[in-house]
């Protein structure tokens, strides 16, 4: 009886290791049924805070780009999604919860060079029009205003080139005054200590596939992008009762892990109310998940995952509290 307990008691301390790594366990059809019928709740909740409209304009950036690197904010707001390939990319991204509400609005760019370069080259070319649709995604949009970098762009012979551009929108919503009213993050003397705090909180979820955890604890800050995108309960069951490889949640991915937060920088932005933390050098996200897709493909490539997955969060600090909550 005693190696019995010898065993489990291994076999214990093999797992606790396990998960300390960034390892991860997989959980039944069984398991997952409770968490779904958990999930159909959460978005009944969500529906609960938001207003619908009868009229849903809807506002995109046409984000066009190659030899460079790009990031792009709205309102000092990056978008989730950052242009950091070397190669051309091209992309429709929605910026109606950028924008909180009607009046003047501004893009900006920041073109990088490619990896291993010094200063951005002459084949570095940015093209991004602001586009309307009177109706999300019904009709023909119109082109607002286009922003495009100039031809001698390589002559300037500079390692960050930016610039930017206005535009007015009308929108039947306004939440301006969560970052009007937010704590301006500047005068926060352990930031960083804070942010590091909560994205660690945030790759632990991860881990241990707490999915529902995640979600449940967005839902106070978060349900204001649902109703500013107009989504309904349709397209939220579309994003939480569907495969997302970052928490494991209705997928198995092999050898999956989480990789550790490293070698990143901490940027201040949205004017002092928003902050987030990036790849230092790669300037992407810093919670990162790695896996393969099949057996096959770890066969061939024994030495290095196939797939990546990450996940981009912005925080701010609500009036009156001194917790930083996830607001993108």
């Amino acid at each position: 009886n005693n190696t019995h307990n010898m065993k489990s008691m291994i076999l214990a301390l093999l797992v606790a290791m396990l998960s300390f790594n960034g390892y991860a366990q997989v959980k039944t059809e069984k398991e997952m049924k409770p968490e779904i019928k958990k999930m159909e709740e959460l978005i009944q909740e969500y529906l609960g805070m938001v207003k619908t409209y009868p009229e849903k304009p809807a506002y995109y950036l046409q984000v066009n780009k190659t030899g460079c690197r790009l990031l792009v904010r709205v309102n000092d707001i990056p978008v989730g999604y950052h242009f950091v390939k070397n190669d051309g990319q091209s992309m429709l991204y929605p910026i109606n919860d950028l924008l909180l509400g009607s009046g003047k609005h501004t893009v900006s760019i920041q073109v990088y060079p490619r990896t291993g370069e010094t200063e951005v080259t002459k084949d570095a070319g940015v093209n991004i029009k602001v586009v309307h649709y009177k109706e999300k995604l019904v009709g023909t949009p119109e082109t607002l205003v286009e922003l495009d970098t100039p031809t001698d762009i390589g002559m300037k012979k500079i390692p960050l080139y930016t610039d930017s551009i206005s535009f007015n929108a009308t929108l039947p919503f306004n939440h301006k005054k969560i970052l009007a009213e937010a704590t301006d993050l500047q005068t926060i003397p352990d930031l960083e200590e804070k942010v590091l705090a909560h994205y660690n909180r945030v790759r632990q979820m991860m881990i241990d596939g707490n999915c529902y955890e995640y979600r449940k604890m967005r839902l106070a800050s978060t349900w204001v992008l649902t109703e500013m995108n107009y989504l309904g309960k349709e397209a939220l069951e579309k994003t939480y009762i569907d495969s997302n490889y970052l928490f494991r949640f209705f997928c198995n991915p092999i050898d999956w892990i989480a990789e550790p937060i490293q070698n990143y920088e901490m940027v201040v932005c949205g004017n002092g109310k928003l902050v987030y933390l990036r790849r230092r050098l790669e300037l992407d996200n810093v919670l990162r998940v790695r896996f393969y897709d099949t057996e096959e493909e770890k066969r061939l490539s024994p030495e290095k995952r196939t797939v990546t997955a990450s996940k981009f969060i912005l925080l701010y600090m609500p009036k009156g509290s001194d917790e930083l909550v996830e607001l993108y």
